[in-house]
């Protein structure tokens, strides 16, 4: 097919995106490389290029007039001024990039012409001139290639090569390397590589693309880095940290990257930066070599360098290596911020066309996020819902078996802890052997029998504690004695009420761990689609520990009105602010989908733990034994059971369907307990 038109060109060139797609048009190979019909060659000749700069200071201006430069020359009058600064020129235009990207404001290509590309002549691996022959600081460097150079000792990438090798697949094998001059300043902690976490077509689709990394070496050492997604981008990034000396080093990237290639109609697309994003670092030498199997060739190729919306073309070169491999090379410098982009047009029938299931895996890795955590929140809905509904039918499956206490009867049957429950402990407990009831005079006498309290509950130990201290066995219920019951009512209500709650979170544990298993499944499978899953996985058990901690916060009620609109506010905020800060790894929507899941499982847990919940079953039970106590108090009332029932039966202020009788009178303590209760 036919390259696109120069106005599809004019038109492209307005796209505002870094990463978007750069117009398409037919570049001939510059006169001033040679032919190199040997590949090997040419491709030694790119390596190198850098390794022929010449570095002009303020007294050598006449240098850039030679015939060997490739740029143009500075103004007069801009010339004098550097001549008259004592900075160096190379710190000069390194402080105007700096000023620049902090101003936001575009450079011009008149401000990058004092680190120049030389012809092979002008400066060998044998004659490299001495450090004190410049008049600010330079130091040796050795490229890839073995060659070396002088180089200005500020912090920036001198050369910079990327091999592309272009599968049948569609897979993109990348090797880049590259010489770094350190300070320990933005390089402290070593070179960290960004790269677009997203692919866009022509008509502005976005696809996720697929890295995966394979290696990276320092100076020939490899060295572990992890992928890190953060918001639009992908970094490639040292696993552990470390301080990186000022010194010269080679990095060596190796990785694959897929869904790179955009499938058109009549052709297939492939389009990268090769500068990506150094933390602003300026570039002296870039590079790129892109290659197709073998038999294959190009349809159409460019290469643009500058800021995403002032594109030049002319700042650099491409070159024919082979029938199937390209040359890029830039000309001029770059400055932080600006990205060399080469674009390529290739033949349909040189890749593998994705199939429907290639097509499914890559919907699921574009928006897999926001499918999982939707199904997640559905399950979690979907399975209250419906056991909502199968407890309005009042048909609920007891779970659990408990030793119930006449105390948790009374609060199961009334709902609350009241004088009846507590005294009603004390005939448990007197139903155990550790006390005993008696009448004395007008009043009531606790008598402790025994220091073996093995069988009693914590509640019960801890009233006793409070009555009886450490040496005393008998207590009378008197207003001397006022202190000491209300600390050990206060101990059995404590305990009462904690053991209901116990009751209530097993009865609702399943329904409680099918939420949370849903929330986890979802969250590991969203994990799993990024491109570092331990990373994400840990940052989503953070936002859920967050959200869950502001939605428990949110259920507590206070009795002043302005504490709680100040308490729900600053919950509110606290939980938009996880929402937004999980929205730098995953979309906003998957965000409050995981948000919404969290409060479903709150809400519904709290829906069950109620007594019209799941602990609707043991209220019916308590009905089912103060019915069964009523209906055979006659025969319960004459046998051993008395003993047995009597906290319950107190409990259940029943005391009336059971007098005093001949068989019960050694045992029966109802009469003392409604005393109790009267004085108490």
């Amino acid at each position: 097919m036919a390259v696109l038109s120069l106005t599809q060109n004019a038109q492209a060139q307005q796209q505002s995106s870094w990463d978007a797609p750069i117009p398409i048009m037919d570049t001939t190979i510059p006169e001033v490389l040679p032919d190199m019909s040997d590949t090997e060659a040419f491709l030694a000749f790119m390596k190198d290029r850098f390794s022929k700069a010449n570095y002009s200071t303020n007294k050598s201006f006449t240098e850039l007039n030679s015939g060997n430069t490739i740029d143009i020359l500075h103004s007069k009058e801009y010339i004098e001024q550097l001549q008259n600064d004592d900075k160096s020129i190379f710190e000069r235009i390194y402080e105007k990039a700096l000023q620049s990207v902090d101003n936001k404001s575009t450079q011009t290509d008149s401000e990058l012409d004092f680190y120049e590309l030389m012809q092979p002549k002008t400066l060998s691996a044998d004659n490299v001139a001495p450090l004190n022959t410049y008049q600010y600081p330079m130091v040796n460097v050795t490229l890839p290639s073995g060659r070396k150079v002088v180089a200005p000792a500020v912090e920036h990438i001198p050369y910079l090569l990327t091999s592309l090798h272009i599968l049948p697949t569609g897979l993109v094998q990348v090797e880049e390397e590259m010489t770094v001059i350190a300070n320990g300043k933005k390089l402290k902690n070593g070179l960290i590589k960004i790269m677009p976490k997203y692919s866009t077509s022509r008509a502005g689709v976005r696809k996720k693309i697929d890295v995966t990394l394979e290696s990276v070496s320092i100076n020939g050492q490899n060295v572990p880095h992890v992928l890190e997604e953060i918001g639009d981008n992908i970094y490639i990034k040292p696993q552990q940290p470390y301080n990186l000396p000022s010194g010269v080093y080679t990095y060596n990237f190796k990785y694959l990257v897929d869904r790179k290639l955009w499938y058109y109609d009549d052709f297939t697309e492939f389009y990268w930066n090769v500068t990506g994003s150094y933390l602003n670092l300026m570039i002296a030498s870039a590079n790129a070599v892109v290659s197709l199997p073998d038999g294959r060739q190009f349809m159409g190729q460019n290469v643009f360098i500058g800021s995403p919306k002032s594109l030049n073309p002319n700042r650099a070169i491409i070159a024919a290596l082979d029938n199937n491999a390209l040359g890029f090379a830039s000309t001029t410098p770059l400055l932080p911020g600006e990205g060399m982009y080469i674009l390529t047009t290739l033949h349909q029938d040189i890749f593998l066309k994705p199939d429907i299931n290639q097509r499914f895996v890559w919907f699921i890795s574009d928006f897999g996020d926001v499918l999982f955590a939707l199904l997640g929140l559905i399950a979690i809905l979907s399975s209250y819902i419906l056991s909502a509904n199968y407890l309005k039918k009042n048909k609920p499956k007891i779970l659990g078996h408990f030793q119930i206490s006449a105390p948790i009867l009374r609060m199961l049957l009334k709902g609350a802890f009241d004088k009846t429950a507590f005294i009603s402990a004390f005939l448990d407990i007197y139903q155990k052997g550790v006390i005993d009831i008696q009448k004395q005079e007008n009043s009531v006498v606790l008598i402790k029998k025994t220091d073996d309290v093995h069988n009693l509950n914590l509640g019960e130990k801890k009233a006793l504690a409070h009555l009886f201290g450490s040496h005393d066995s008998v207590i009378s219920v008197q207003n001397s004695n006022t202190l000491k019951f209300k600390r050990a009512e206060s101990a059995l209500e404590r305990h009462t009420r904690r053991t209901l709650k116990l009751l209530n979170f097993q009865l609702n544990i399943g329904y409680l761990f099918f939420g949370i298993a849903m929330l986890v499944l979802t969250e590991a499978a969203i994990a799993f689609l990024s491109v570092n899953p331990a990373q994400t996985g840990i940052i989503l058990f953070c936002f859920t520990a967050v959200v869950a901690f502001y939605f428990w916060i949110l259920r507590i009620r206070f009795s002043h009105r302005l504490t709680n609109i100040f308490k729900i506010v600053i919950c509110l905020s606290f939980i938009l602010f996880a929402i937004l800060l999980l929205s730098v790894y995953l979309r906003f929507v998957s965000a409050l989908l995981l948000a919404a899941a969290i409060y479903a499982i709150w809400e519904y847990s709290s829906f069950f733990a109620q007594r019209t919940g799941l602990i609707k079953s043991k209220i019916k039970e308590a009905e089912a034994l103060s019915q069964y106590l009523q209906a055979h108090a006659s025969e319960i009332n004459t046998t051993d059971a008395f003993f047995k029932q009597q906290a319950h039966i107190f409990a259940f202020d029943l005391s009336a369907f059971y007098p005093r009788t001949p068989q019960n009178a050694a045992v029966y303590k109802l009469d003392l307990a409604h005393l109790m209760e009267m004085l108490l």
